[in-house]
This record gives C-alpha cells, structure tokens and sequence, in this order.
C-alpha cells in the first residue's frame, strides 16, 4: 500500500511538467476628459465626459497551448463609460470583442464577434 502511494505521488509530480503554457492579459484603455462649453441657452457648463479621445475599454486576451504546434485562444473585450461606469452598448458585458479560436502553422480560426 506504501509503495503504490509513493508511485502515484512520484508520477503525479512528473505529470506537472508535461502541462502546456498558457497566458492570460489584461489591458485596456481610460480616457476622459474635463469639458468646457460656453455660450448657448445653459451658460457655462463644466462636466467631466468619458472618451474625449478614444473609447473607454478594458479586455482579457489568453492562449493555451494544446500541443503538437496547435493553441487555444480567445479574447473579450467590453467598452465602458469612465464618467458613470456603465457598460456601453445597452448594458450589453464583452460588447467590443468576443471570440475564441484554435491557431496552428496552417493559420488561425477564431468564431465569435471581432
């Protein structure tokens, strides 16, 4: 009974090193801006906006490698408003991108909204 527990144990730790890598990213973009309008029927108006240059985002891009020359992948990617933190799109989450695929030496095939 020892001896079959110390096996299992032996292999088990020799199973971790045949695992494939993977990765996982965050990344994204903050963008407001303080806006100044004058004239008009309101005056002055001061107000902070979101996307003064570019649309407030934020995603999670990964791979997993599958073996033989083959990896998984995907990435979701949602746009929100910095101002109020609402998600864009009638609350619609992963609005900008959605997408998973397999890649390989022969190319990459992604299904979902890019």
């Amino acid at each position: 009974m020892n001896k079959e527990l110390i096996a299992a144990a032996i292999l088990a730790g020799c199973a971790g090193g045949a695992f494939a890598q993977s990765s996982v990213s965050i990344y994204g973009i903050a963008d407001a801006g303080f806006v100044r309008e004058s004239g008009g029927t309101a005056g002055t108006v001061n107000k902070l906006t979101s996307g003064a240059a570019a649309a407030s985002r934020i995603g999670f891009r990964g791979t997993e490698d599958l073996g033989n020359g083959v990896s998984a992948l995907f990435t979701l990617e949602t746009g929100f408003r910095l101002d109020t933190g609402e998600v864009d799109s009638a609350g619609t989450i992963f609005n900008r991108q959605a997408f998973v695929g397999l890649k390989s030496k022969a190319g990459t095939l992604t299904l979902g909204r890019q």
